[in-house]
């Protein structure tokens, strides 16, 4: 009876795996399947395959929604604008999460309220962070630039990236650094040559954890976003003024291609880092 129930349970779980699996990665398949339909319309059946969504020469007389993405001006503008946006994201995420990560390991006055302040990060809505900001800066009558994105994103990533780096914290670690000391080592010298090497996985997964989080941000870089913005902000403008075609289907293929080749390395680097 016992033997039954622990096999249903795990059929339950096995099931309830898949159906996840299904809901997440279904409309992934679907966009990359649609983005290669010569249709210009967005539904099945399926008409044939094609690639002019992505590098099709136009003609000269298309509308902007079908203009393949190779020949959209706008869309290198914001994904150039995106590629600063998430690397500049990611080295200031890498830098606050490491500072942060290794003071929190000491006893310090106030540790847990620092802890929990970071982590208002991604628990303050994103809307009420845009918005926030969009008052500030009008008030203040300062600038939007992509720095602005840039910071609003590393608000978003640093908890994330935190907690990610303070779960696989080598437990001897200070033990190492404290023979260091012994020895009459400098903490620079410390630092560089005792506990970057040890955690230099860790750091490396931050960075791109802080990068593939600001490459799709829409909700809060579109309070702050002006002109083309970023590529999620140029989509979202877009799609409210012009017709679904394949072409758009196209641009989330590639962004999304992107971040999967972003965390697959992410999966990389941590397995290097617990071997």
């Amino acid at each position: 009876m016992e033997c039954t129930r622990m096999k249903l349970s795990d059929i339950g779980i096995r099931a309830y795996i898949a159906i996840l699996i299904l809901l997440i990665y279904t409309p992934i398949i679907l966009m990359v399947v649609l983005s290669t339909n010569t249709s210009g319309r967005i539904s099945f059946p399926y008409e044939g395959f094609t690639t002019k969504w992505y590098n099709g020469k136009p003609s000269g007389f298309e509308y902007g929604s079908y203009i393949s993405a190779y020949y959209d001006w706008a869309f290198w503008i914001a994904f150039q604008n995106t590629v600063y946006v998430a690397f500049a994201a990611a080295i200031m995420t890498t830098i606050i999460v490491t500072t942060v990560a290794m003071t929190l390991r000491h006893r310090i006055f106030g540790r847990n309220a620092l802890f929990y302040i970071i982590l208002l990060g991604f628990l303050v809505p994103g809307v009420a962070l845009g918005l926030g900001n969009n008052i500030l800066f009008g008030i203040m009558n300062w600038q939007f630039t992509w720095w602005i994105a840039a910071m609003l994103d590393t608000v978003y990533a640093v908890p994330f990236g935190l907690i990610l780096m303070m779960a696989r914290f080598d437990p001897d670690l200070m033990l190492y650094e404290r023979a260091a000391s012994v020895l009459r080592a400098s903490p620079l010298s410390v630092f560089r040559r005792i506990t970057l090497p040890l955690i230099r996985w860790e750091v490396v997964s931050a960075a791109i954890f802080g990068f593939v989080l600001a490459w799709g941000e829409l909700i809060r870089t579109s309070f702050v976003a002006r002109g083309t913005g970023v590529i999620s902000t140029y989509i979202s403008t877009q799609l409210a003024i012009n017709p679904i075609t394949p072409k758009w289907y196209a641009v989330g293929t590639i962004i999304t291609g992107i971040s999967i080749i972003a965390l697959v390395f992410m999966g990389f680097v941590l397995s290097r880092g617990q071997k």
